[in-house]
């Protein structure tokens, strides 16, 4: 064995490493930096600089007159009313929620449809809903295990989802 073997192996060793690996590993950087080496050398050379040209004269602007604001714009009531309009509290699941049921529906049927039977927990582009955990598209119907009632989903609004059952229509309003 010579003293360049000796070596080498002594080297590869140090690393953890065989000396087929070690010789693969230095085989590969060398091509990779010839690689990188070529791409430099052959690489384009950049445009060469263009003789200065004298900027075109300009004339001054005319100042642009100030814009005035309507005094208006600024003492605009919000959108919402925060006293109304009671937060959702965060630690009362959606499952919890009591949706909104139409008042104007014939008080015959007023004891079969209560608001546990139906609970909107989502809207999606107003042709989904998610009521009681099932997602439903417009036209599908769920029946209601507990009452037996079987509610068509007809029109879904952003925050609201509005169901056929036996002849009166139901608006269930997302709570939070």
């Amino acid at each position: 064995m010579s003293a360049l073997s000796t070596k080498w192996c002594s080297l590869s060793g140090a690393l953890g490493t065989s000396p087929k690996q070690l010789a693969l590993l230095v085989a590969s950087l060398v091509a990779a930096l010839g690689i990188f080496g070529c791409k430099l050398l052959l690489a384009p050379k950049g445009a060469a600089a263009v003789s200065p040209v004298a900027a075109p004269s300009t004339k001054p602007v005319a100042a642009v007159a100030a814009v005035s604001i309507p005094e208006t714009l600024f003492h605009t009531a919000p959108m919402w009313n925060l006293a109304v309009t009671p937060a959702r509290s965060p630690f009362q699941s959606p499952a919890d929620l009591q949706p909104a049921i139409d008042l104007r529906a014939p008080a015959e049927s007023a004891a079969t449809l209560t608001p546990s039977n139906l609970v909107l927990q989502a809207t999606l582009d107003r042709l989904f809903a998610v009521v009681n955990g099932k997602t439903m598209r417009v036209g599908q119907s769920w029946t209601d295990p507990k009452s037996k009632c079987t509610f068509q989903l007809i029109e879904v609004g952003e925050r609201f989802a509005r169901f056929s059952s036996g002849g009166q229509v139901i608006e269930v309003v997302l709570n939070y």
